[in-house]
């Protein structure tokens, strides 16, 4: 009666959000991570434990999903410019953790009886890893320490290796293993590659120029995925090998932190994802030990090269670049856990004839070890691993962002703050000031109250940290001064349409009032474009505009902006500018990718115009007013009139 009812769709769907939702809420209970409570959930519903699951084309289908989703968000979490850095590590650990396994897979299979393409395919199975223990670093914030960079990046070339080996297997057991199937196999993916990597992050910012919208670019994203998922299929390797660049493209697009991606990665960690672990565990049979003596011993040694072969690629590799305990223990829980390359495979080995049911089942409870055992030691060494990395240390300027927030067009206001904020982990201030008018008059203040209310809602992103700070006071200027001194605001952005002129009234007397009454830094914004489109950040520097001693704060803050968009940043100078800048950069170390040019003519903005549009532009503005008109001049207002896109001031008092 029950199998019936859970046959059906909505039975089925709330046994597997019921088993989501609970078995991990036990298994923390227990000390152990969620991750384990929902595989062992698969099996107590599947068909080897109670019955109220069959291995179906419904979950077939959703676990799919679910891998894709989880390569796709470990793709998604490589911070790029780390992985360039680590790039050769990445290589030379993946070659490791590759060859050993495969060869030690290759030998078992030997023993075993298999013929040559069956012993191939075992140690392919074996060379691959699955980063199931991934959210866990994710959670801890660890995910940008080098050895897990590396050992992320080694996770696409193992995977890529074992379909390549798996292609080529089909291949050769149909008959059709031939040099020039060989070469169409290397060219396409090469081409494929080269594709989602260079081109969906170019065109992914074009389509955010024109659309625009929460939705739309949350659809746009997700179609991204799918659409490189598929043709890595058409092609013929696997779809996690297309959905894992995807998330490296799509890494490179968004600005970090970007609500667009919170989103996608929201929805195939809260589900997909799941259902792909609680699958794991559904198709596993715990009794299997019990049925045969043999499946007994093929499942030691299966074990026994699953644990030691991917040891000693951790263990090589550890010593090589001198990693510490911590780091090693974390690579090698990370990449000894078979599950999303593995599994596939089997089922291709089981279907073709290469495996028989006796490898076959000992290979999934092998599975079910590893899968248990990763998350298991990624959580107990990852807690101690360090991230060397300037990201993860607070920038000040960034840690306590006031925005004004007003009826005309706040929301890009709030975005750039948002994004800058959680580049520093700190918190944006958003301030609504009503205007006092005495006991008589309306103060309107309850109006601000509801604006305020809309923030959330209109930024769409639920993990933003945001302070609503609704203010009475006699003018504007003097509820945000008077708001920024007493909530220790570190940085104010406030908004400019271009079209008057900066160091006089704009939006009344509001800016003049901020800018000269403010010891806080002011960035004051004109935003005409999405900042998901935005491709560079370029910091012009005119002759004398900055004092030599501010310089480094301003440089450094244009790196922190860049950061937090996950752009580059081109610094154009004036050239008594450039050793300084020079010696800056080599101070800095800054890992976002940098370049240096010199203004060997005064700046001329009508030139402007022929920047792209996706370029985000930032003077700087330094002083009192005289000093910034004696040294700026009319200099924004003309970028305002030449430049269509991003124009931001950031002006320091001292």
């Amino acid at each position: 009666m029950l199998e019936e009812l859970f046959a059906k769709p909505v039975g089925f769907f709330l046994i597997v959000m019921a088993i989501i939702l609970v078995t991990p809420l036990i298994s923390e209970r227990l000390r152990l991570p969620g991750i384990i409570g929902i595989i062992i959930g698969g099996m107590l519903i599947g068909p080897h434990g109670f019955g109220l699951l069959e291995d179906n084309d419904r979950i077939q289908f959703l676990s799919t999903i679910g891998l894709v989703y989880l390569m796709f968000s470990a793709g998604l979490e490589v911070d790029i410019n780390q992985f360039m850095k680590v790039r050769a590590r990445a290589l030379v650990f993946g070659v490791i953790t590759f060859i050993f396994p495969q060869l030690m897979g290759m030998g078992l299979g030997y023993i075993l009886g298999l013929d040559w393409l069956g012993m191939i395919l075992l140690g392919s199975a074996f060379a691959s890893h699955t980063l199931i223990a991934f959210p866990i670093l994710t959670k801890l914030g660890v995910t940008r320490n080098e050895a897990v960079a590396v050992t992320t990046g080694a996770t696409v070339l193992t995977d890529i290796g074992a379909f390549i080996v798996l292609a080529v297997v089909l291949g050769a057991d149909k008959g059709g293993l031939t040099f020039g199937y060989f070469a169409q196999l290397f060219i396409l993916l090469a081409l494929f590659t080269a594709a989602i990597i260079f081109g969906l992050p170019r065109f992914g910012k074009l389509i955010f120029q024109k659309l625009t919208g929460r939705a739309v670019e949350f659809q746009f994203v997700i179609v991204a995925l799918f659409v490189a998922a598929f043709v890595a299929e058409v092609i013929g390797v696997h779809e996690v090998v297309g959905a894992f660049l995807a998330g490296l493209a799509v890494n490179s697009m968004l600005p970090r932190h970007s609500p667009v991606a919170g989103h996608v990665l929201f929805i195939g960690e809260s589900f997909f994802i799941p259902v792909f672990l609680l699958y794991s565990g559904l198709i596993t049979d715990p009794l299997t030990f019990l049925k045969s003596p043999e499946t007994i011993v093929v499942a030691i040694g299966v074990t026994i090269v699953a644990y030691l072969s991917k040891l000693i690629a951790a263990w090589l590799t550890a010593r090589i670049y001198k990693y510490t305990k911590a780091e090693f223990w974390t690579v090698y829980g990370l990449s000894h856990a078979q599950a999303a390359v593995t599994i596939p495979t089997l089922v291709i080995g089981l279907e073709t004839g290469l495996f028989d049911a006796t490898l076959f089942n000992a290979a999934i409870l092998m599975i079910l070890l590893t899968s248990i055992t990763s998350p298991l030691i990624v959580q107990r060494f990852a807690p101690d691993l360090q991230t060397a990395s300037a990201d993860d240390e607070q920038t000040p300027l960034f840690g306590r962002v006031l925005v004004p927030v007003s009826e005309k067009n706040s929301e890009p206001l709030v975005a750039l703050a948002s994004l800058l904020s959680r580049s520093s982990k700190g918190k944006v201030l958003a301030v609504s000031v009503a205007q006092d008018k005495g006991p008589n008059g309306n103060n309107s203040l309850m109006l601000h109250k509801e604006l305020l209310g809309k923030v959330n809602e209109n930024l769409h992103d639920p993990e933003a940290a945001i302070e609503l700070i609704p203010r009475l006071a006699a003018t504007h200027a003097q509820g945000i001064l008077h708001t920024a001194h007493e909530e220790n605001a570190s940085l104010i952005i406030m908004g400019w349409r271009g079209k008057r002129t900066f160091r006089e009234s704009v939006l009344g007397s509001v800016l003049d009032e901020v800018i000269w009454g403010s010891d806080t830094p002011v960035v004051v914004g004109k935003l005409s474009l999405p900042l998901n489109s935005m491709q560079r950040v370029i910091f012009i520097v005119p002759a004398k505009a900055v004092p030599p001693i501010a310089l480094r704060r301003m440089l450094e803050a244009n790196f922190a902006i860049a950061r937090a968009l996950n752009v580059p940043l081109l610094v154009r100078a004036d050239k008594s500018y450039v050793q300084t800048l020079e010696a800056l950069f080599v101070a800095i170390e800054p890992e976002q990718e940098w370049k240096l040019e010199v203004l060997n003519d005064q700046l001329k903005p009508e030139k402007l115009e022929h920047e792209a549009v996706s370029d985000f532009i930032v003077l700087p503005g330094f002083g009192s007013r005289k000093r910034v008109q004696d040294t700026l001049g009319n200099i924004p207002e003309q970028v305002a009139k030449y430049f269509d896109g991003n124009l931001a001031i950031l002006h320091f008092d001292k």
